[in-house]
């Protein structure tokens, strides 16, 4: 006969530990697959051409209505840049920096962004052959996969948890040992 404490501390104890485990890996894979829920615009299949910088400046953002008033939310910007480009044999001018919606960045980021494109500067453009007005100058940032990968070890991990605990279970009931 096994005795209580032995089971507790060494048997189900782990099997808590292991669903415990499991159940933050799943967490993690949910949070990693609502984060890249966003709409991601393709532009593999888009055509490149020469385009020009003619303006640039940092728009601040202003704050949004879930900020608490009484709290000091540090301030973010958007990078505006307006380019010209020829596609198809029309010119075109545009501001997007980025595909899709543009996410708002701390001043540093933002004047980085712009600093890697200076007035009066020659750069590649991407654009759509289907409708040349929508364009871009780079692609979506590719995003990390380190949350996913996390949820499946801690998933993978704690299901092995759970399966030997689970066999040492049988093994000690079934006086195999």
């Amino acid at each position: 006969m096994i005795e209580k404490t032995f089971l507790i501390y060494f048997l189900v104890l782990p099997i808590s530990v292991g669903i415990g485990i499991f159940l933050t890996g799943l967490v993690l894979m949910f949070i990693e697959s609502r984060r890249n829920k966003k709409i991601e615009v393709e532009t593999h299949t888009w055509e490149t051409t020469g385009g020009k910088i003619i303006a640039a400046r940092l728009d601040e953002c202003p704050p949004s209505e879930g900020d608490k008033k009484g709290a000091q939310a540090e301030s973010t910007f958007i990078p505006v840049m307006e380019f010209i480009y020829t596609a198809n044999g029309k010119e075109f001018t545009s501001n997007n920096i980025f595909p899709g919606d543009c996410d708002n960045y701390v001043k540093a980021a933002a004047q980085e962004i712009l600093d890697k494109y200076p007035v009066n500067s020659f750069v590649p453009v991407r654009y759509d052959p289907e409708d040349p007005s929508i364009s871009t100058l780079e692609d979506l940032p590719k995003p990390s996969n380190r949350l996913r990968m996390y949820g499946l070890l801690f998933t993978w991990f704690g299901v092995s948890v759970c399966c030997f605990s689970s066999l040492m279970i049988f093994i000690m009931s079934a006086n195999i040992l």
